[in-house]
């Protein structure tokens, strides 16, 4: 293992580990204090708060990626069956969260309220692009032959439950009736409603 492999290796865990508990500390603080107006934070009227945000959340991605190339790197290729396992599992999860961002549309992912969305991949999961990037990660986990990546799949699947119970009250707040109705209808991650409405429509078109 080359020194430059070694610090890769250490660097990008510390930095995951440093980024995810800040923004869960924010996250957390400003579920116990709206007022703090942390999350959502629209890009137009909340500029540093978004960007803060969303910086140290695509810190978290980015070195929870580079981490687990690392782990490559320090432990070798390993065996074909992990890639045959992970990497499908990671393309197939990111690009079904590649076509939510689409489908919902840039505007209403960035904080925006465009309009409720529930159609869809919306129709079986009130948050599908955060079951899949969890999904991707764990695909990414399961590639590189990496226990610690999966574990930093949990956390992002933890820092997403923040993320969701800050965003559920704002658009309560926003689309009133409409979203509770949404909400007893679908569930919030993945769950038993998803497949029964996913065998129904199966059963349709069959």
């Amino acid at each position: 293992m080359t020194h430059f492999t070694e610090l890769a290796h250490t660097v990008s865990l510390t930095a995951a580990a440093l980024s995810a508990m800040a923004l869960a500390t924010l996250l957390a603080a400003n579920l116990a204090r709206p007022s703090l107006g942390m999350w959502p934070a629209a890009p137009d009227t909340a500029p540093v708060r978004h960007h803060l945000i969303f910086g140290l959340f695509r810190l978290f991605c980015g070195t929870t990626i580079g981490f687990a190339l690392a782990e490559i790197a320090v432990n070798g290729w390993g065996h074909w069956p992990r890639y045959a396992l992970g990497l499908p599992l990671m393309v197939a999860a990111f690009g079904v969260t590649l076509w939510g961002y689409r489908f919902l549309g840039l505007d209403n992912t960035y904080c925006d309220r465009s309009g409720l969305v529930t159609g869809g991949i919306y129709a079986y999961s009130r948050n599908p692009q955060y079951v899949t990037s969890v999904m991707a990660t764990v695909g990414l986990g399961v590639t590189a032959g990496s226990p610690t990546t999966l574990a930093l799949a949990g956390v992002l699947f933890l820092l997403y439950f923040l993320f969701v119970l800050n965003e559920e009250r704002w658009l309560i707040h926003g689309y009133g009736r409409a979203f509770v109705r949404y909400m007893r209808s679908t569930p919030r991650f993945i769950g038993l409603r998803s497949l029964i409405r996913f065998r129904r429509e199966v059963l349709k078109t069959t």
